[in-house]
């Protein structure tokens, strides 16, 4: 392949992690400049699976980037979605309204098309709300404020969550209260996340960080249980059992 942009194509799976922000794509570009390429771009399907941003860093340096192509088995067990989302979560150091925005895309994969309905590989079983909750470790109420924010929000407010700008919950109101995405931007332009709250309702009832904490601790324990073999969970239901009105 040439170092030309247009002819990459870019797997669906990508995208459901965002771009990095013009900071940190600056520091990676900086290093393979100085240090070179160490990983990488791959490939599925003659598509990017992997390496947007280093990727983009080589084309703006006049780097002929490495490449790697996942070959499939013919198996059908290979999920490009779970190894987009697998290779990428340990990487990043994301807030837990990222991650919704993760999960919410994860949610909203529209199984057999993407965009103009061209076909495209199948992941396994798109997750559901539930599902992509468990995956990401958040509440399933915040994977559906980011579906919320996805669906009915601006580019710029989408963008704003993705870089940790604007928290999941905040930016879910501010959609459902100004449907209109001319509008968000405007005041997002204008004065941030400050012009956005003296726009909608408040006190926010939307915002409840204790149900919140909540489910993410149950998430939490439902993948502990699952690892857990008969005695362990006789050990727990024991100690419910007794210090239950401790805890009550």
């Amino acid at each position: 392949m040439s170092n030309t942009q247009t002819q990459y194509e870019i797997h669906p799976a990508a995208t459901i992690f965002p771009m990095m922000d013009e900071a940190s794509f600056t520091a990676l570009k900086n290093d393979i400049e100085k240090n070179g390429l160490e990983k990488c771009i791959t490939f599925y399907e003659g598509k990017v699976l992997d390496g947007r941003n280093r990727l983009r860093a080589c084309q703006e340096l006049g780097i002929t980037p490495q490449e790697e192509e996942i070959e499939d088995d013919g198996s059908g067990q290979f999920d490009p979605y779970q190894w987009v989302l697998s290779i990428n979560l340990h990487r990043r150091h994301l807030t837990e309204s990222q991650r919704a925005m993760i999960g919410g895309r994860m949610a909203s994969i529209k199984v057999g098309e993407v965009g103009n309905g061209r076909k495209v590989g199948l992941p396994i079983g798109r997750p559901t709300i539930e599902q992509a909750a468990g995956l990401l470790n958040i509440g399933e109420r915040s994977v559906a404020r980011a579906k919320k924010v996805l669906d009915a929000g601006s580019k710029e407010i989408i963008e704003a969550v993705d870089s940790g700008t604007l928290p999941v919950a905040f930016a879910a109101k501010v959609v459902i209260e100004e449907p209109d995405k001319k509008t968000q931007t405007h005041l997002f332009k204008k004065g941030g996340k400050a012009a956005l709250k003296e726009h909608i309702t408040e006190p926010s009832p939307f915002v409840d960080d204790a149900q919140e904490k909540s489910e993410c601790a149950v998430n939490s324990l439902k993948k502990l249980w699952k690892k857990w073999d008969a005695t362990q969970r006789t050990a727990v239901r024991v100690w419910i059992d007794e210090h239950y009105m401790d805890i009550k």
